[in-house]
């Protein structure tokens, strides 16, 4: 039990992570699939374990910017970025790891590898596959990601891996899950006029998961659906 991860966020039975675990977290557009990976990442950051985050959609201001509203102003500042968001609207980056464009995904791979290669216990979250998959074919992305994890997980380091659902084949999406340990499914309900954020951990493999659904606040523990 020393090397299994319990995020102070959750239920302890709810999310239990081997270290290295990469995970792909799938939901719809316009869901909280960032919002809840930097909380995770908050939270391992106060536990003194480092995290990179790499994005493709919001510049590292709004990263920090969105971290430091839902957790203390220090966490943001511990956090490194891995600006993939620069190259596209043709600015310099002041991160210290940066992409030079989004269609070089072997390129992609070594700079997150050089990013995560001092995180002893570490964690490294790429925001999102979505992105890559509109610069290179699918079958491109999904063998970056199968290489990628294995780096990753052999670094002793847990990887999440964003991607919007809806938008892809069947498929892709089919054997996207097949190349990660496990999957968390997000998505958004409407109950009595209020917008719920709702969450599970579908599988993880070689272990037994609860799969019943959570309630997601940016700020607040996550309380069973049911409850």
């Amino acid at each position: 039990m020393s090397d299994l991860i319990s995020p102070d966020f959750v239920p302890k039975s709810a999310f239990q992570l081997p270290r290295g675990s990469q995970l792909l977290f799938i939901g719809p557009p316009g869901v909280v699939k960032t919002t809840l990976a930097l909380r995770y990442l908050a939270d391992r950051i106060k536990a003194n374990e480092p995290a990179v985050f790499a994005t493709t959609l919001w510049s590292p201001g709004q990263i920090r910017q969105t971290l430091s509203r839902i957790s203390e102003k220090n966490v943001a500042s511990q956090l490194q970025i891995a600006d993939g968001v620069s190259c596209v609207t043709a600015q310099h980056s002041s991160e210290p790891y940066s992409f030079q464009n989004l269609y070089d995904l072997n390129t992609i791979s070594l700079l997150l590898l050089q990013a995560i290669a001092d995180l002893k216990n570490g964690h490294l979250c790429l925001d999102n596959l979505t992105t890559l998959m509109t610069y290179s074919a699918p079958h491109s992305v999904i063998k970056f990601l199968q290489v990628l994890c294995a780096r990753v997980k052999d670094r002793g380091v847990t990887g999440i891996y964003l991607i919007e659902e809806g938008v892809h084949a069947k498929n892709v999406v089919t054997t996207l899950r097949f190349s990660v340990d496990g999957v968390v499914e997000i998505f958004d309900e409407e109950e009595k006029d209020q917008l719920k954020h709702k969450i599970r951990l579908l599988h993880l493999r070689g272990a037994q998961v609860d799969t019943r659904w959570l309630i997601f606040d940016e700020t607040k523990p996550l309380q069973w659906a049911e409850e």
